[in-house]
């Protein structure tokens, strides 16, 4: 826990996870490995004035020597097995104009969930000894406001680069 006392701090790579951040709110379902080489922490986000909700997910894990696309490639699947009929949207690489050095992959896609059309995508960013992932779900209906919550959300942990553990 960070001197605020909000904020959570995974301690092996020193990433930052507010309670609140552009309108999300942390959700407590987290999940960690003992050793430090995996955590992840979802945070959610009303749309508008209805029931619905963004949902995503941050994941940090210590993959070696797999590339973004790798990562996404092994993710895909299991990001696609949360809906039934998914197809794919678009995927491909994705710049960071402020950290060219960055190698990064995303997957848009469609489904259906208790017969509702969602919206759902996956991202994996490679920082060299961590991997990063972020996934995201929301009714196909709301996608525009989820897509520019989204845009609000990545921002804010862009700036972050975790920190190879001193071991």
């Amino acid at each position: 826990m960070a001197a605020d006392g909000t904020t959570l701090v995974h301690v092996a790579s020193g990433f930052r996870f507010p309670a609140r951040l552009a309108g999300f709110t942390r959700l407590k379902e987290q999940a960690f490995d003992p050793s430090g080489h995996y955590v992840a922490i979802g945070y959610d986000r009303p749309l508008g004035g209805s029931a619905d909700h963004v949902v995503v997910r941050i994941a940090l894990v210590h993959i070696r020597d797999m590339s973004a696309h790798d990562h996404y490639t092994i993710m895909k699947s299991a990001a696609m097995a949360h809906f039934s009929a998914p197809a794919v949207v678009s995927e491909g690489p994705v710049p960071f104009p402020a950290d060219p050095q960055l190698s990064a992959w995303r997957g848009i896609f469609t489904g259906t969930r208790n017969g509702q059309p969602w919206r759902f995508s996956l991202t994996t960013v490679d920082y060299g000894y961590w991997s990063g992932r972020l996934t995201a779900a929301y009714p196909q209906s709301r996608a525009a406001e989820a897509e520019q919550d989204l845009t609000a959300l990545l921002p804010t942990f862009r700036w972050q680069r975790p920190a190879r553990p001193a071991r």
